[in-house]
């Protein structure tokens, strides 16, 4: 029976119901028996002390470690290190130590790191690609027997962010409509991610379309988006059609970018019709445009505002 587990990833809602399940399994739920520390204000040294402590009226504790970073390359070692490698050795029959965190990776070249390879449990969570994320939604639709078609679940696979919290919460929503959800349904329900107008505003910049670009910026103004985020956007979004264009370029195929990319197959579609017309000098000229307005804007050179709309008229005039 494994005693010792890490939990970690940047997939929050996951682990944190894994971690539920572990708790629900190793000590029921009994709060007694159930210790929760933060390595950020509190010490290894509580854990271990509590680690090696017998539960109360019970036959095993669960005791669980939250943000330790210290496994991962941004974190520090704490004090107590060595204590811990002589734990994980030789730990507590009646005792579950989890450690959690909301980071990455495991930084392999520790040497508290590859002890806990070899003595612990490891489950990464990692965040959902645009392929993850259909497979996901896929696997929640069969789980709660909600049937719908294939334009139904492109709309709802579109409005939906790679996020897995939020993916449930519509689920949630649609369960309870209906066990056949129809594309309006879906419409009607699901709120359209931002990201959707951002991609939207990214088409209307590549078209050099200067009444869409302004309005679709008016509208994710509207919706307390600022010109810092827009930016930060944008360029995430230029960046990916440089990726798609470049091995576009290299000859590569569309189901082989799908590959390469990791990305959903709809978006590499459209990307490929974006980028048609498009040479890689001129998305490489707009990434930089975006980095120079960036520093433009925090070096407070511009009025952020003001330099975005003078980034999107420029756009549209070269």
């Amino acid at each position: 029976m494994t005693l010792n587990y890490v939990l970690y990833g940047e997939e929050r809602a996951l682990l944190q119901k894994t971690l539920s399940l572990l708790i629900k399994e190793n000590s029921g739920n009994d709060m007694m028996n159930t210790a929760t520390y933060d390595l950020m204000n509190q010490s290894l040294g509580m854990v271990l002390d509590d680690a090696q402590t017998i539960p109360f009226f019970g036959e095993r504790k669960v005791v669980i470690a939250a943000h330790a970073d210290f496994l991962s390359g941004g974190g520090e070692l704490p004090d107590g290190i060595e204590a811990l490698e002589q734990y994980l050795k030789s730990p507590m029959e009646s005792t579950v130590l989890i450690f959690t965190g909301e980071f990455p990776k495991l930084d392999s070249r520790k040497k508290i790191v590859k002890l806990v390879q070899k003595t612990c449990k490891v489950l990464t969570f990692s965040k959902l690609d645009d392929l993850g994320k259909a497979n996901y939604i896929k696997e929640q639709l069969a789980k709660r027997n909600i049937h719908m078609d294939k334009a139904a679940f492109q709309e709802l696979l579109k409005r939906l962010p790679a996020d897995v919290g939020e993916i449930m919460q519509a689920m949630d929503k649609l369960e309870l409509l209906s066990k056949d959800i129809q594309k309006a349904d879906v419409a009607a329900l699901v709120t359209r991610p931002l990201d959707d107008n951002v991609f939207d505003l990214v088409n209307a910049v590549v078209k050099k379309d200067i009444r869409q670009s302004f309005h679709l910026w008016q509208d994710l103004s509207a919706l307390n988006k600022d010109a810092i985020y827009l930016i930060a956007m944008l360029a995430s979004q230029f960046r990916f059609l440089y990726q798609v264009k470049s091995l576009q370029m290299q000859g590569c195929s569309e189901r082989e970018i799908t590959q390469q990319l990791g990305a959903h197959p709809f978006r590499v579609k459209k990307s490929l019709e974006s980028v048609q017309n498009l040479r890689a000098e001129e998305i490489m000229a707009t990434l930089a445009s975006l980095a120079d307005l960036d520093q433009q804007i925090k070096g407070g050179r511009i009025d952020k505002d003001m330099g975005f709309e003078l980034f999107l008229l420029r756009t549209q005039g070269d």
